[in-house]
């Protein structure tokens, strides 16, 4: 049987293995309705290795491992923050309701910038394509994990993936080599 305990091994270990020379460490999310679902619900943060490097976040525990398909969530940032635990927390409850199951090429508004001094208040929901192939996905013999990664974008660029699809957007960034990390990123729409 697949336990809440299981899938966060997994993906601790594949985390450790994907970031062998990076320093993590696991945060309580913030406090709320997460806990009713899954009470070991953490967020892993994997620290830079220089000034060059994102702090990364990922979910261990965003869906129940009772679902068929288990899926984490990756926050990528210039800096460390509160914000992006509570971001990833407020992702992974929201994501655990049936009717707002998200998926590459969902996007939502988080109600606030995603960090202090940003000006997107959107996220789009990806494949990690910045990291290779080896983050996005973990298996067992008993199950698989998807890790999908959360791209700051704008409200106007979250209408234009509503209505043209995901992956004309992201062809719009590759054609605007856009810093995902950009506090200011100019949108592209």
């Amino acid at each position: 049987m697949t336990t809440a305990s299981n899938v966060q091994d997994v993906v601790r270990s594949h985390l450790a293995n994907f970031w062998p020379d990076r320093s993590r460490q696991e945060f309580l999310g913030a406090s709320g309705p997460i806990y009713d679902i899954n009470p070991e619900f953490r967020v892993c943060r994997i620290a830079p290795r220089s000034d060059l490097e994102p702090w990364d976040y990922v979910t261990m525990g965003a869906t129940s491992p009772a679902a068929e398909h288990m899926t984490e969530f990756l926050i990528s940032a210039p800096t460390a923050s509160p914000t992006h635990v509570e971001t990833l927390t407020m992702v992974s409850y929201l994501h655990s309701d049936q009717r707002y199951r998200l998926s590459a090429g969902s996007t939502l508004e988080i109600g606030r910038p995603w960090i202090d001094g940003a000006v997107h208040d959107h996220l789009l929901v990806s494949l990690p394509y910045s990291y290779g192939p080896g983050l996005g996905l973990c298996t067992t013999s008993s199950f698989r994990v998807r890790v999908l990664w959360l791209v700051p974008i704008s409200a106007a660029e979250a209408h234009f993936a509503e209505r043209n699809g995901s992956e004309a957007l992201e062809r719009m960034f590759d054609d605007a080599a856009i810093d995902t990390l950009a506090l200011d990123r100019p949108s592209v729409i």
